[in-house]
């Protein structure tokens, strides 16, 4: 059962982190305009973060510090897998000359924790760190079609299904329909549903029966498209995710 009461300072406290973060920055005026708080509750809040370190103060700007740098990677250390995971899509990268990400669940979010880029590889909205709604990546539905059916309709009654472009997937028994076929194809597509123009393809990492994450090769629509969608990315993919599986059941 998930709290139903929170600490209304710390609601207050990390309301200021998450609009520092989105903003890239802000003064105490527009924070408090932004969260609609008072100037001097707002004030206080950064003082404490700057006294603990966890802001930095640039004339009247104030931005997060490097100190959530050791915690976000104190915590990917913990996931584990660093060492499985980064050779083999390292060397998938450089097979297909796209970007490969390796994403997993936390709290009904994708959340990308490893990249290698290929030399065609282009910028998209991911990057380490990044949490997304599973439902319109290819990673998020190879993790969903995987997870227990009551596991992915308690994820889809707190995060929903909202529509990213005219292709993404809204309605959840047609969602429930394509994790069936991603459950029996053990690959996922994406075809612009996040962003146009950009598709993925994704395969699942399982060990000890459980979904530990996906592998996912993402890229222009014009390249993942055909026999690349249908055939070669999806082999190659499957490749590495067992070569991972391996890797952790042996190594």
């Amino acid at each position: 059962m998930k709290p139903t009461r929170t600490v209304k300072a710390a609601d207050t406290l990390f309301n200021i982190i998450q609009k520092l973060q989105q903003e890239d920055g802000a003064g105490v005026t527009e924070l408090a305009q932004e969260i609609g708080m008072a100037k001097s509750t707002v004030y206080d809040h950064l003082m404490t973060l700057e006294q603990k370190e966890y802001v930095v103060k640039e004339e009247d700007t104030y931005r997060l510090s490097l100190r959530f740098l050791d915690h976000g990677v104190c915590i990917r250390n913990r996931i584990g897998m660093e060492e499985e995971v980064t050779s083999a899509i390292a060397q998938l990268a450089q097979d297909v000359n796209e970007a490969v990400w390796f994403v997993v669940e936390e709290h009904g979010n994708a959340v990308f924790i490893y990249k290698a880029l290929g030399e065609r590889a282009v910028q998209t909205h991911a990057r380490i760190g990044r949490r997304m709604h599973l439902h319109h990546l290819a990673a998020g539905k190879s993790i969903l079609a995987n997870l227990p059916r009551n596991r992915v309709e308690e994820i889809l009654a707190q995060k929903g299904l909202p529509e990213r472009t005219e292709h993404t997937i809204t309605d959840e028994e047609t969602l429930f329909q394509e994790l069936e076929t991603v459950s029996e194809n053990g690959v996922a597509h994406a075809k612009e549903e996040t962003v146009g123009g950009v598709s993925s393809v994704a395969a699942p990492v399982i060990f000890e029966g459980e979904v530990r994450g996906a592998i996912t090769v993402v890229g222009p629509s014009n390249r993942i498209d055909g026999s690349q969608l249908r055939d070669v990315l999806p082999e190659l993919i499957r490749g590495t995710t067992n070569e991972i599986e391996l890797k952790l059941t042996y190594g």
